[in-house]
């Protein structure tokens, strides 16, 4: 019974990681978790989670009342948010696209149609070009990131009222979700966020600039939002400042160019 005691006493008890959690916006949840876990094969010591999102706002709830190391988000720092000892480190560029569910034939679309689409004054896709079958909408809530994005390109998108059917959605994956689901929908989301789906979600030309890694950089496609983590750099740990480096790393940008975005590089 010592003996075996003894054996269990030697045996090397499990080293738990250090975990660091980047909560934020959904906009780049898909995106930053692909990263973390290539920077998680790499530093095994180490964890860094992407949990849900809880949006910029969220995020930005977190930080500012330090119960955050790092946190993601979408959308610039406010006015009032400057003076709080934030640090806005961009790391990417990502498109925001509109997309259609798997049996929508419809593959380019013009912002004219779009606003009406939007407004529900196009109610079938036949009206399109495709099948005599309603067009489900999928918005998101006001101030979401993508959509303001769409409303600092799109004209028609600053003054309209969206159609009351359509559903309200509250973040990329909730909204990957519904267009995977109705098979004619339309809805708008990140580039990187496509690929996390898992049957076909089709994303569409926008007056003739098809949303491709290929059109971002030159901006031919002009609805384009930045990504950023912020911080305190007086809060960041050790485990924190070794991710930092990672995502700007050569290691790192390949994995964000592989999801379509553009990597910034550090200044």
């Amino acid at each position: 019974m010592a003996g075996l005691l003894l054996s269990f006493s030697l045996c090397p008890l499990p080293v738990l990681a250090d975990v660091l959690e980047i909560p934020g916006t959904g906009a780049c949840e898909v995106l930053l978790r692909a990263v973390a876990d290539a920077f998680n094969r790499e530093h095994t010591e180490h964890r860094v989670i992407v949990p849900p999102s809880i949006g910029t706002v969220g995020g930005m709830r977190l930080i500012t009342g330090d119960q955050a190391v790092l946190v993601r988000v979408a959308q610039p720092l406010k006015e009032k948010e400057k003076g709080q000892g934030l640090m806005y480190l961009p790391f990417a560029r990502d498109l925001v696209v509109f997309a259609v569910g798997a049996k929508v034939p419809v593959r380019s679309i013009t912002t004219a149609q779009l606003a009406e689409v939007y407004a529900g004054k196009i109610a079938t896709w036949q009206e399109l070009g495709g099948p005599p079958v309603p067009i489900r909408v999928l918005l998101r809530q006001p101030g979401d990131s993508s959509l303001l994005a769409i409303q600092k390109h799109l004209e028609p998108f600053r003054q309209i009222t969206f159609a009351p059917a359509g559903k309200v959605l509250s973040t990329d994956p909730d909204m990957l979700a519904m267009l995977q689901k109705y098979n004619f929908s339309i809805g708008f989301l990140t580039f990187s966020s496509l690929k996390g789906a898992k049957t076909p979600i089709h994303p569409l030309a926008l007056d003739g600039i098809a949303p491709t890694p290929e059109t971002a950089p030159s901006r031919q496609y002009k609805i384009i939002e930045e990504y950023a983590l912020v911080f305190k750099e007086k809060r960041l740990n050790d485990l924190a400042r070794s991710f930092l480096d990672f995502i700007f790393s050569k290691n790192g940008q390949q994995v964000m160019k592989q999801y379509g975005v553009t990597p910034v590089e550090k200044e």
